[in-house]
């Protein structure tokens, strides 16, 4: 009897080792003209995709359906043009836009597939749950990818320019244009990694379970982090002080453009004046050379006949 019991406990354990060892799949669905990118997206790099498994605690690893989409196609024309791409988490699919990577926040395709690939694993690990598009974006960005330059000088211009707001908010301005989509994506980014930074890693994944479980998400997030959103939300807030409102912005490309262009401004600006004070010399030389033909019409036109120089008369002896 214990042989049979030591050989279905090693069993077991094989078994759910090699569960957990068995990649996420992506089977891929690509026209002829995106092919080549579909076999790369179908030899994707299985530890690419571990942090977003770490950070989700998605259980359901079942394959994942890649569309790739060109431009032209019914997809790429119902999404607007700063759309890269997006998941669809209850169907375990995601669209790609491949003509449309390099934009914020995903620095390249395989970031871009990192990214959306995280969004359907956090609808799994959430359990179909609604999720706040704040902490969606933050925590898929956290997956994707590691916080570079270009994420703090955003952070820092966006602070700057909004002071506080709200993540309520953030929500919202996922709904708008590119520059305010841009700007919640990069304070999105920075409250989740101040929050797994801060809270740990496991916070995420308890979170999701939490919601799973058909908690609030408030609720879910007060048990993960041992405190209130409003209360981590606050307190992110108050740490954004002079130094890493201003120095992240002073030091960044975007600062230095803006000085950039305000130099440009200034030497456009004196240039004009310079231009001006020469026009302005250039007329009243005319004006001058003017005056002094008029002079010298009117000289001319004094000396009449009688006024013309005569011979001197012979001298009389």
């Amino acid at each position: 009897m214990k042989p049979i019991l030591a050989f279905l406990f090693v069993l077991f354990f094989s078994m759910s080792a090699h569960a957990q060892s068995t990649p996420l799949r992506l089977l891929v669905q690509a026209p002829p003209e995106l092919s080549a990118l579909g076999r790369t997206v179908e030899t994707f790099d299985p530890e690419l995709l571990e942090p977003a498994i770490r950070l989700t605690g998605a259980a359901d690893l079942s394959p994942i359906r890649v569309l790739l989409a060109p431009e032209g196609s019914p997809q790429a024309r119902s999404a607007p043009p700063w759309v890269s791409g997006y998941a669809i988490g209850p169907e375990g699919v995601v669209v790609l836009f491949p003509a449309r990577t390099q934009r914020y926040p995903d620095s390249g395709f395989e970031a871009l597939v990192q990214h959306e690939v995280t969004h359907v694993l956090i609808d799994r690990a959430a359990g179909g749950r609604p999720v706040p598009r704040w902490f969606h974006e933050g925590l898929a960005m956290a997956a994707g990818r590691g916080r570079g330059f270009e994420d703090r000088s955003r952070t820092a211009f966006a602070i700057l320019i909004d002071g506080r707001t709200t993540l309520g908010n953030l929500d919202a301005r996922f709904a708008g244009g590119p520059g305010a989509i841009q700007e919640a994506y990069a304070l999105a980014g920075d409250f989740v990694a101040d929050l797994l930074l801060r809270h740990g890693a496991e916070t995420a994944p308890k979170i999701l379970a939490g919601l799973s479980k058909g908690e609030s998400f408030d609720a879910a997030f007060e048990s993960a982090a041992g405190e209130t959103l409003a209360s981590v939300e606050a307190s992110y807030w108050r740490r954004r002080t002079f130094w890493n409102r201003w120095v992240p912005f002073l030091s960044s490309t975007t600062a230095l453009w803006l000085g950039i262009t305000a130099l440009a401004l200034v030497a456009i600006k004196r240039r004009r004046a310079r231009d001006a004070e020469r026009l302005r010399t250039w007329e009243l030389e005319e004006e001058l050379k003017d005056l002094q033909d008029e002079k010298d019409r009117k000289d001319d036109g004094d000396l009449g006949e009688d006024d013309e120089p005569k011979e001197p008369e012979e001298l009389v002896n």
